[in-house]
Protein backbone atom coordinates (compact mmCIF):
# COMPACT_ATOMS: atom_id res chain seq x y z
CA UNK A 1 0.00 0.00 0.00
CA UNK A 2 2.78 2.43 0.84
CA UNK A 3 4.47 1.78 -2.52
CA UNK A 4 1.18 2.21 -4.39
CA UNK A 5 0.46 5.46 -2.58
CA UNK A 6 3.95 6.73 -3.43
CA UNK A 7 3.11 6.00 -7.07
CA UNK A 8 0.08 8.26 -6.55
CA UNK A 9 2.26 10.98 -4.93
CA UNK A 10 1.06 10.16 -1.39
CA UNK A 11 -2.39 11.77 -1.66
CA UNK A 12 -3.36 10.72 1.89
CA UNK A 13 -0.94 13.30 3.29
CA UNK A 14 -2.80 16.20 1.68
CA UNK A 15 -5.60 16.36 4.28
CA UNK A 16 -6.37 15.38 7.85
CA UNK A 17 -8.22 12.19 8.73
CA UNK A 18 -10.35 10.36 11.26
CA UNK A 19 -9.81 6.59 11.20
CA UNK A 20 -12.65 4.33 12.40
CA UNK A 21 -12.24 0.69 13.41
CA UNK A 22 -14.36 -1.77 15.41
CA UNK A 23 -16.68 -4.72 14.83
CA UNK A 24 -20.09 -3.05 14.71
CA UNK A 25 -21.20 0.54 14.27
CA UNK A 26 -18.35 1.79 12.08
CA UNK A 27 -20.54 2.79 9.14
CA UNK A 28 -23.12 4.62 11.24
CA UNK A 29 -20.43 6.39 13.25
CA UNK A 30 -18.85 7.63 10.01
CA UNK A 31 -22.29 8.69 8.75
CA UNK A 32 -23.04 10.71 11.90
CA UNK A 33 -19.62 12.38 11.89
CA UNK A 34 -19.93 13.25 8.20
CA UNK A 35 -23.46 14.61 8.50
CA UNK A 36 -22.61 16.95 11.39
CA UNK A 37 -19.35 18.14 9.84
CA UNK A 38 -21.06 18.81 6.51
CA UNK A 39 -23.79 20.72 8.35
CA UNK A 40 -20.97 22.84 9.78
CA UNK A 41 -19.88 23.72 6.24
CA UNK A 42 -16.89 21.40 5.84
CA UNK A 43 -16.11 19.37 2.73
CA UNK A 44 -15.91 15.83 4.08
CA UNK A 45 -14.60 12.76 2.32
CA UNK A 46 -15.98 9.37 3.40
CA UNK A 47 -14.55 5.95 2.62
CA UNK A 48 -16.88 3.16 3.77
CA UNK A 49 -17.16 -0.57 3.26
CA UNK A 50 -18.94 -2.67 2.36
CA UNK A 51 -21.55 -0.93 0.25
CA UNK A 52 -25.26 -1.78 0.41
CA UNK A 53 -26.62 -0.98 -3.03
CA UNK A 54 -23.74 0.26 -5.24
CA UNK A 55 -19.99 0.71 -4.94
CA UNK A 56 -20.58 4.46 -5.35
CA UNK A 57 -21.56 4.54 -1.66
CA UNK A 58 -17.97 3.80 -0.65
CA UNK A 59 -16.20 6.94 -1.86
CA UNK A 60 -17.79 10.37 -1.52
CA UNK A 61 -16.94 13.99 -0.80
CA UNK A 62 -20.57 15.03 -0.25
CA UNK A 63 -23.94 13.32 0.00
CA UNK A 64 -24.04 13.13 -3.80
CA UNK A 65 -22.87 10.25 -6.00
CA UNK A 66 -19.23 10.84 -7.00
CA UNK A 67 -18.94 7.94 -9.45
CA UNK A 68 -18.05 10.09 -12.46
CA UNK A 69 -15.36 11.99 -10.57
CA UNK A 70 -13.86 8.80 -9.10
CA UNK A 71 -13.77 7.25 -12.58
CA UNK A 72 -11.90 10.32 -13.81
CA UNK A 73 -9.28 9.76 -11.11
CA UNK A 74 -9.10 6.07 -12.05
CA UNK A 75 -8.45 6.95 -15.69
CA UNK A 76 -5.75 9.44 -14.66
CA UNK A 77 -4.01 6.78 -12.56
CA UNK A 78 -4.59 3.75 -14.78
CA UNK A 79 -0.95 3.60 -15.92
CA UNK A 80 0.35 3.76 -12.34
CA UNK A 81 -2.06 1.03 -11.21
CA UNK A 82 -1.06 -1.33 -14.03
CA UNK A 83 2.62 -0.68 -13.38
CA UNK A 84 2.17 -1.31 -9.64
CA UNK A 85 0.22 -4.51 -10.28
CA UNK A 86 3.07 -5.78 -12.46
CA UNK A 87 5.69 -4.76 -9.88
CA UNK A 88 3.78 -6.54 -7.10
CA UNK A 89 3.38 -9.74 -9.11
CA UNK A 90 -0.36 -9.33 -9.45
CA UNK A 91 -0.82 -9.33 -5.68
CA UNK A 92 -2.55 -5.96 -5.30
CA UNK A 93 -6.10 -6.59 -4.10
CA UNK A 94 -9.28 -4.90 -5.24
CA UNK A 95 -9.63 -3.32 -1.79
CA UNK A 96 -6.07 -1.98 -1.82
CA UNK A 97 -6.54 -0.33 -5.22
CA UNK A 98 -9.94 1.05 -4.21
CA UNK A 99 -8.49 2.46 -0.98
CA UNK A 100 -5.64 4.19 -2.79
CA UNK A 101 -8.12 5.49 -5.36
CA UNK A 102 -10.28 6.94 -2.57
CA UNK A 103 -7.29 8.75 -1.07
CA UNK A 104 -6.38 10.16 -4.48
CA UNK A 105 -9.95 11.29 -5.09
CA UNK A 106 -10.10 13.06 -1.72
CA UNK A 107 -6.97 15.04 -2.65
CA UNK A 108 -8.45 16.04 -6.00
CA UNK A 109 -11.75 16.95 -4.33
CA UNK A 110 -9.85 19.16 -1.86
CA UNK A 111 -11.61 17.74 1.20
CA UNK A 112 -11.19 19.43 4.58
CA UNK A 113 -11.21 16.10 6.37
CA UNK A 114 -11.45 12.43 5.34
CA UNK A 115 -13.35 9.86 7.41
CA UNK A 116 -11.87 6.43 6.72
CA UNK A 117 -13.56 3.19 7.76
CA UNK A 118 -11.40 0.12 8.25
CA UNK A 119 -12.21 -2.80 5.97
CA UNK A 120 -11.14 -5.70 8.23
CA UNK A 121 -9.43 -5.61 11.60
CA UNK A 122 -7.20 -2.57 11.75
CA UNK A 123 -3.47 -3.11 12.16
CA UNK A 124 -3.01 -4.97 8.86
CA UNK A 125 -5.85 -3.34 6.95
CA UNK A 126 -5.14 -1.51 3.70
CA UNK A 127 -6.44 1.71 5.26
CA UNK A 128 -3.84 1.64 8.05
CA UNK A 129 -1.37 3.83 6.21
CA UNK A 130 -2.58 7.16 7.58
CA UNK A 131 0.23 9.29 8.96
CA UNK A 132 0.16 10.27 12.64
CA UNK A 133 0.61 13.94 11.80
CA UNK A 134 -2.57 13.88 9.69
CA UNK A 135 -4.66 11.86 12.17
CA UNK A 136 -7.14 14.05 14.03
CA UNK A 137 -8.50 11.02 15.90
CA UNK A 138 -8.80 7.26 15.86
CA UNK A 139 -12.23 5.89 16.78
CA UNK A 140 -12.92 2.31 17.87
CA UNK A 141 -16.53 1.17 18.01
CA UNK A 142 -18.00 -1.88 19.75
CA UNK A 143 -15.77 -4.98 19.49
CA UNK A 144 -17.04 -8.54 18.98
CA UNK A 145 -15.87 -11.88 17.60
CA UNK A 146 -16.70 -11.40 13.92
CA UNK A 147 -13.95 -12.54 11.46
CA UNK A 148 -12.37 -14.49 14.32
CA UNK A 149 -10.17 -16.72 12.15
CA UNK A 150 -8.95 -13.87 9.93
CA UNK A 151 -7.93 -11.83 12.98
CA UNK A 152 -5.89 -14.39 14.89
CA UNK A 153 -8.47 -16.70 16.47
CA UNK A 154 -9.18 -15.04 19.83
CA UNK A 155 -10.82 -11.94 21.26
CA UNK A 156 -7.36 -10.85 22.42
CA UNK A 157 -5.99 -10.86 18.85
CA UNK A 158 -9.10 -9.06 17.60
CA UNK A 159 -8.65 -6.32 20.22
CA UNK A 160 -5.00 -5.99 19.26
CA UNK A 161 -5.95 -5.66 15.57
CA UNK A 162 -8.51 -2.94 16.28
CA UNK A 163 -6.06 -1.04 18.48
CA UNK A 164 -3.55 -1.10 15.63
CA UNK A 165 -4.99 2.06 14.03
CA UNK A 166 -3.89 4.20 17.01
CA UNK A 167 -0.73 6.32 16.90
CA UNK A 168 1.58 7.47 19.65
CA UNK A 169 0.41 10.74 21.16
CA UNK A 170 -2.68 10.95 18.97
CA UNK A 171 -6.25 10.98 20.42
CA UNK A 172 -8.35 7.82 20.35
CA UNK A 173 -11.99 7.32 21.38
CA UNK A 174 -13.43 3.94 22.38
CA UNK A 175 -17.04 2.82 22.58
CA UNK A 176 -18.01 0.92 25.73
CA UNK A 177 -18.44 -2.85 25.37
CA UNK A 178 -20.99 -5.07 27.06
CA UNK A 179 -18.06 -7.16 28.24
CA UNK A 180 -16.03 -4.70 30.33
CA UNK A 181 -13.06 -7.06 30.04
CA UNK A 182 -12.81 -6.19 26.32
CA UNK A 183 -12.81 -2.45 27.07
CA UNK A 184 -10.05 -2.92 29.66
CA UNK A 185 -7.98 -5.00 27.22
CA UNK A 186 -8.45 -2.38 24.51
CA UNK A 187 -7.42 0.58 26.65
CA UNK A 188 -4.38 -1.36 27.88
CA UNK A 189 -3.36 -2.09 24.28
CA UNK A 190 -3.89 1.54 23.26
CA UNK A 191 -1.87 2.94 26.14
CA UNK A 192 0.91 0.45 25.39
CA UNK A 193 1.09 2.11 21.96
CA UNK A 194 1.33 5.52 23.61
CA UNK A 195 -2.07 6.66 22.28
CA UNK A 196 -3.97 9.41 24.05
CA UNK A 197 -7.19 7.73 25.22
CA UNK A 198 -9.84 10.44 25.62
CA UNK A 199 -12.10 9.58 28.56
CA UNK A 200 -13.13 12.96 29.93
CA UNK A 201 -15.88 13.65 27.34
CA UNK A 202 -19.07 11.64 27.91
CA UNK A 203 -22.39 11.76 26.08
CA UNK A 204 -25.70 10.42 27.36
CA UNK A 205 -28.30 9.90 24.60
CA UNK A 206 -31.76 8.98 25.93
CA UNK A 207 -34.82 7.79 24.03
CA UNK A 208 -37.94 9.95 24.27
CA UNK A 209 -40.22 8.39 21.63
CA UNK A 210 -40.33 6.76 18.19
CA UNK A 211 -41.90 7.89 14.93
CA UNK A 212 -42.40 5.90 11.72
CA UNK A 213 -43.20 8.28 8.88
CA UNK A 214 -42.53 8.14 5.13
CA UNK A 215 -40.86 4.73 5.50
CA UNK A 216 -38.32 6.08 8.03
CA UNK A 217 -38.11 4.95 11.65
CA UNK A 218 -36.87 7.91 13.71
CA UNK A 219 -36.26 8.35 17.40
CA UNK A 220 -36.53 11.56 19.39
CA UNK A 221 -33.68 11.76 21.88
CA UNK A 222 -32.42 14.03 24.62
CA UNK A 223 -28.65 14.45 24.77
CA UNK A 224 -26.40 15.51 27.65
CA UNK A 225 -22.75 16.27 26.87
CA UNK A 226 -20.45 16.14 29.87
CA UNK A 227 -16.82 17.17 30.24
CA UNK A 228 -14.93 16.08 33.35
CA UNK A 229 -18.23 14.93 34.86
CA UNK A 230 -20.01 18.27 34.44
CA UNK A 231 -22.74 19.02 31.90
CA UNK A 232 -21.29 21.19 29.15
CA UNK A 233 -24.36 21.29 26.93
CA UNK A 234 -27.72 19.68 26.25
CA UNK A 235 -29.86 19.05 23.18
CA UNK A 236 -33.55 18.20 23.59
CA UNK A 237 -35.98 16.41 21.27
CA UNK A 238 -33.49 15.74 18.49
CA UNK A 239 -35.23 13.62 15.84
CA UNK A 240 -32.68 11.19 14.43
CA UNK A 241 -33.61 8.92 11.49
CA UNK A 242 -31.88 5.89 13.01
CA UNK A 243 -33.56 3.17 15.07
CA UNK A 244 -32.40 1.13 18.02
CA UNK A 245 -30.50 1.42 21.30
CA UNK A 246 -27.23 0.58 19.50
CA UNK A 247 -27.65 3.67 17.33
CA UNK A 248 -27.88 5.83 20.45
CA UNK A 249 -24.51 4.34 21.43
CA UNK A 250 -23.07 5.15 17.99
CA UNK A 251 -24.43 8.69 18.21
CA UNK A 252 -22.89 9.15 21.66
CA UNK A 253 -19.49 7.97 20.41
CA UNK A 254 -19.57 10.29 17.38
CA UNK A 255 -20.61 13.25 19.54
CA UNK A 256 -17.74 12.61 21.95
CA UNK A 257 -15.33 12.92 19.04
CA UNK A 258 -17.02 16.03 17.66
CA UNK A 259 -17.19 17.79 21.01
CA UNK A 260 -13.52 17.13 21.71
CA UNK A 261 -12.49 18.40 18.26
CA UNK A 262 -14.66 21.45 18.86
CA UNK A 263 -13.00 22.13 22.23
CA UNK A 264 -9.57 21.83 20.57
CA UNK A 265 -10.61 24.40 17.92
CA UNK A 266 -10.18 21.75 15.25
CA UNK A 267 -13.70 22.29 13.94
CA UNK A 268 -16.23 25.12 14.17
CA UNK A 269 -19.56 23.38 14.73
CA UNK A 270 -22.42 25.12 16.54
CA UNK A 271 -25.13 23.33 18.52
CA UNK A 272 -27.47 24.05 15.62
CA UNK A 273 -24.99 22.41 13.24
CA UNK A 274 -24.90 19.37 15.51
CA UNK A 275 -28.70 19.16 15.68
CA UNK A 276 -29.10 19.62 11.92
CA UNK A 277 -26.41 17.05 11.18
CA UNK A 278 -27.93 14.48 13.51
CA UNK A 279 -31.40 14.99 12.08
CA UNK A 280 -30.21 14.47 8.50
CA UNK A 281 -27.99 11.44 9.08
CA UNK A 282 -28.54 8.49 6.75
CA UNK A 283 -27.02 5.04 7.22
CA UNK A 284 -28.03 2.55 4.49
CA UNK A 285 -28.44 -1.07 5.50
CA UNK A 286 -29.77 -0.33 8.97
CA UNK A 287 -33.44 -0.98 9.75
CA UNK A 288 -34.88 0.34 6.51
CA UNK A 289 -38.69 0.42 6.47
CA UNK A 290 -40.72 -0.51 3.38
CA UNK A 291 -44.44 0.15 3.43
CA UNK A 292 -46.22 -2.31 1.10
CA UNK A 293 -49.52 -1.37 -0.49
CA UNK A 294 -52.31 -3.03 1.43
CA UNK A 295 -49.92 -5.49 3.05
CA UNK A 296 -47.72 -5.77 6.11
CA UNK A 297 -44.89 -3.46 7.06
CA UNK A 298 -41.52 -4.77 5.88
CA UNK A 299 -38.13 -4.11 7.49
CA UNK A 300 -34.76 -4.79 5.87
CA UNK A 301 -31.65 -4.92 8.04
CA UNK A 302 -28.11 -6.03 7.20
CA UNK A 303 -27.54 -7.93 10.46
CA UNK A 304 -25.40 -11.06 9.83
CA UNK A 305 -23.86 -12.07 13.18
CA UNK A 306 -25.33 -13.41 16.38
CA UNK A 307 -24.63 -10.11 18.10
CA UNK A 308 -26.21 -8.02 15.37
CA UNK A 309 -29.26 -10.32 15.37
CA UNK A 310 -29.63 -9.60 19.08
CA UNK A 311 -29.42 -5.87 18.35
CA UNK A 312 -32.03 -6.22 15.59
CA UNK A 313 -34.46 -7.99 17.91
CA UNK A 314 -33.96 -5.31 20.57
CA UNK A 315 -34.61 -2.60 17.98
CA UNK A 316 -37.80 -4.27 16.74
CA UNK A 317 -39.04 -4.51 20.32
CA UNK A 318 -38.48 -0.77 20.75
CA UNK A 319 -40.09 0.34 17.49
CA UNK A 320 -42.87 -2.25 17.15
CA UNK A 321 -43.43 -3.59 20.69
CA UNK A 322 -46.87 -5.10 20.01
CA UNK A 323 -46.52 -6.48 16.48
CA UNK A 324 -46.10 -10.08 15.33
CA UNK A 325 -42.90 -10.87 13.45
CA UNK A 326 -42.12 -13.01 10.42
CA UNK A 327 -38.45 -13.32 9.42
CA UNK A 328 -37.06 -13.96 5.93
CA UNK A 329 -33.39 -14.94 6.29
CA UNK A 330 -30.58 -15.38 3.75
CA UNK A 331 -26.91 -15.62 4.74
CA UNK A 332 -23.39 -16.07 3.41
CA UNK A 333 -21.70 -19.40 4.09
CA UNK A 334 -19.07 -18.12 6.57
CA UNK A 335 -21.49 -16.96 9.29
CA UNK A 336 -22.81 -18.46 12.52
CA UNK A 337 -26.15 -19.53 11.08
CA UNK A 338 -27.45 -21.37 14.13
CA UNK A 339 -26.50 -18.59 16.53
CA UNK A 340 -28.06 -15.95 14.27
CA UNK A 341 -31.41 -17.75 13.97
CA UNK A 342 -31.38 -18.56 17.68
CA UNK A 343 -31.34 -14.82 18.42
CA UNK A 344 -34.26 -14.23 16.05
CA UNK A 345 -36.34 -16.77 17.99
CA UNK A 346 -35.99 -14.59 21.09
CA UNK A 347 -38.54 -12.34 19.39
CA UNK A 348 -41.10 -15.20 19.44
CA UNK A 349 -41.81 -14.95 15.68
CA UNK A 350 -44.81 -16.44 13.92
CA UNK A 351 -42.42 -17.82 11.31
CA UNK A 352 -38.84 -17.97 10.02
CA UNK A 353 -38.41 -18.53 6.28
CA UNK A 354 -34.87 -19.43 5.18
CA UNK A 355 -33.91 -18.60 1.61
CA UNK A 356 -30.81 -17.72 -0.42
CA UNK A 357 -29.42 -14.94 -2.58
CA UNK A 358 -26.24 -14.11 -4.45
CA UNK A 359 -23.25 -13.02 -2.39
CA UNK A 360 -20.81 -10.64 -4.10
CA UNK A 361 -22.56 -11.27 -7.40
CA UNK A 362 -22.27 -15.06 -7.32
CA UNK A 363 -23.89 -18.10 -5.70
CA UNK A 364 -20.69 -19.78 -4.53
CA UNK A 365 -20.69 -18.13 -1.09
CA UNK A 366 -24.38 -18.31 -0.32
CA UNK A 367 -25.84 -20.79 2.17
CA UNK A 368 -28.45 -23.15 0.68
CA UNK A 369 -31.88 -22.48 2.14
CA UNK A 370 -32.30 -26.03 3.48
CA UNK A 371 -28.88 -25.92 5.15
CA UNK A 372 -29.76 -22.62 6.79
CA UNK A 373 -33.10 -23.97 8.07
CA UNK A 374 -31.38 -27.02 9.59
CA UNK A 375 -28.78 -24.87 11.37
CA UNK A 376 -31.18 -23.94 14.16
CA UNK A 377 -31.11 -26.58 16.88
CA UNK A 378 -32.65 -24.55 19.68
CA UNK A 379 -35.72 -25.26 21.82
CA UNK A 380 -38.56 -26.97 19.97
CA UNK A 381 -41.17 -24.35 20.84
CA UNK A 382 -42.79 -22.19 18.21
CA UNK A 383 -42.73 -22.74 14.45
CA UNK A 384 -39.69 -24.50 13.01
CA UNK A 385 -37.76 -22.74 10.22
CA UNK A 386 -38.99 -23.44 6.70
CA UNK A 387 -37.01 -23.13 3.46
CA UNK A 388 -37.58 -21.73 -0.02
CA UNK A 389 -34.66 -21.62 -2.46
CA UNK A 390 -36.01 -18.73 -4.51
CA UNK A 391 -35.66 -15.38 -2.71
CA UNK A 392 -38.52 -13.70 -4.54
CA UNK A 393 -40.88 -16.59 -3.83
CA UNK A 394 -39.86 -16.59 -0.17
CA UNK A 395 -40.53 -12.87 0.08
CA UNK A 396 -43.83 -13.09 -1.78
CA UNK A 397 -44.95 -15.96 0.43
CA UNK A 398 -44.06 -14.06 3.59
CA UNK A 399 -45.89 -10.95 2.45
CA UNK A 400 -48.97 -12.97 1.49
CA UNK A 401 -49.12 -14.39 5.02
CA UNK A 402 -48.99 -10.95 6.54
CA UNK A 403 -51.59 -8.50 7.71
CA UNK A 404 -51.59 -5.19 9.55
CA UNK A 405 -50.46 -6.92 12.73
CA UNK A 406 -47.37 -8.51 11.19
CA UNK A 407 -43.96 -7.02 10.40
CA UNK A 408 -41.94 -8.96 7.81
CA UNK A 409 -38.22 -8.65 8.59
CA UNK A 410 -35.72 -9.43 5.81
CA UNK A 411 -32.23 -9.96 7.21
CA UNK A 412 -29.06 -12.07 7.35
CA UNK A 413 -26.77 -10.14 5.00
CA UNK A 414 -26.20 -6.75 3.43
CA UNK A 415 -26.60 -8.57 0.11
CA UNK A 416 -30.28 -9.11 0.87
CA UNK A 417 -30.80 -5.42 0.03
CA UNK A 418 -29.87 -5.99 -3.60
CA UNK A 419 -32.08 -9.06 -3.76
CA UNK A 420 -34.89 -7.15 -2.11
CA UNK A 421 -34.58 -4.19 -4.49
CA UNK A 422 -34.79 -6.57 -7.44
CA UNK A 423 -37.79 -8.38 -5.97
CA UNK A 424 -39.67 -5.13 -5.39
CA UNK A 425 -39.24 -3.81 -8.93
Amino acid sequence: MHRLLRDFDDPHRAYNTIHVSGTKGKGTTVSVLASVLRAAGLRIGTYKSPHVYTVAERIRSSESDASAQVLDVLRDLEREIKSAQQREGGQLSYFEVLTALAFAYFKKANVDLALVEVGLGGSRDATNVLAAENLEAAVITHIGEEHLEALGGSIETIVDAKAGIAHKGRPVFCAPNVDERITTMLKTALRARGANVIDNVCVDTRLVRYHVEDSIASQDVDIDIKVDGKIASTLSNVRIPLAGPHQRENISLALRVLWWLRAQNKIDASLEDIRRGLETTRSPGNFEVFETSGGPTMIADGAHTKGSARVLVNTIREVYPDRKLLFVVAMADDKDHGGFIEELYRADPVGVVCTQMQVAGASSRTTPAKTLAKAYIGPAHGPTPTSEDDFEKALKGALSRGDDEIVVVVTGSLYTFKALSKALL
